[in-house]
């Protein structure tokens, strides 16, 4: 029925103002996958990996970059394929993440190492595609699709010897978000400093629209559970500054 309903409003919009749309109820809901929980040594032979795929196509020097930004910086997936070349900042070390789900531009730092490889990227990228207009472009010099961001993912993984579990969540891109979150919130409990403090920054760095919605990434991490059952009782009415916005 959702989908008699989205057709409804096509209709609204293209054909008949008058056509009628279904009901909230029977809007569908939201079903979140569930996230495949890379380790360490998965992340480390993946990136080694990446740098020696076989690939006849600007991802021959993209891969590292495109997917270490999703790792060092939680992007979504389109966050990464939407990236201008004007968005990253080499001076100030930092990238622009245009408005998403929250309506609202983000600015976040980039550390040194980071940085560099995007630098080395650039250049190359520049040689081959001089007025390219994203960082990350398809063999055309245009804007990545979503299917060849999977296809390659799925190559280096290969590439790299890593197991592909016959049953239960399989890898993806947007695993390196999935890690992003709970590795840091993993790190401040290990270091002893205060996860209420830190989960806000995370949450805005994240580009989230509260911090509901940082939890749901970190509820996944099996190492977190003993600790996580009264944190969200703890933020859930805190009052916070804005944070991380332009």
């Amino acid at each position: 029925m959702s989908y008699i309903r989205d057709f409804g409003r096509w209709m609204r919009i293209h054909r008949d103002p008058n056509a009628h749309i279904l009901g909230n109820e029977w809007k569908a809901g939201i079903v979140h996958s569930t996230p495949y929980l890379m380790s360490s040594t998965d992340i480390e032979a993946f990136f080694t990996a990446a740098g020696t795929v076989p690939a006849h196509s600007p991802w021959a020097w993209q891969a590292t970059a495109f997917f270490l930004l999703m790792h060092s910086a939680g992007l979504r997936t389109r966050e990464a394929k939407q990236l201008m070349v004007a968005d990253v900042d080499f001076n100030d070390h930092s990238v622009m993440i245009a408005a998403t789900k929250t309506g609202r531009d983000r600015k976040l730092p980039i550390t040194d190492d980071v940085m560099s490889i995007l630098r080395t990227c650039h250049r190359r990228s520049h040689s081959q595609f001089p007025n390219r207009e994203h960082f990350f472009v398809s063999s055309t010099g245009a804007r990545l699709s979503p299917a060849t961001i999977g296809v390659m993912f799925n190559r280096i993984w290969d590439h790299a010897g890593l197991p592909r579990p016959a049953t239960g969540p399989r890898p993806r891109p947007c695993d390196f978000r999935h890690h992003f979150a709970y590795a840091n919130i993993e790190r401040w409990m290990r270091d002893g400093t205060d996860v209420n403090t830190m989960l806000p920054y995370l949450s805005a760095y994240m580009g989230h629209a509260g911090i509901d919605s940082t939890l749901y990434y970190v509820h996944t991490s099996p190492d977190f559970m003993a600790a996580y059952s009264g944190l969200a009782r703890k933020t859930a009415n805190m009052v916070i500054r804005e944070a991380g916005t332009r």
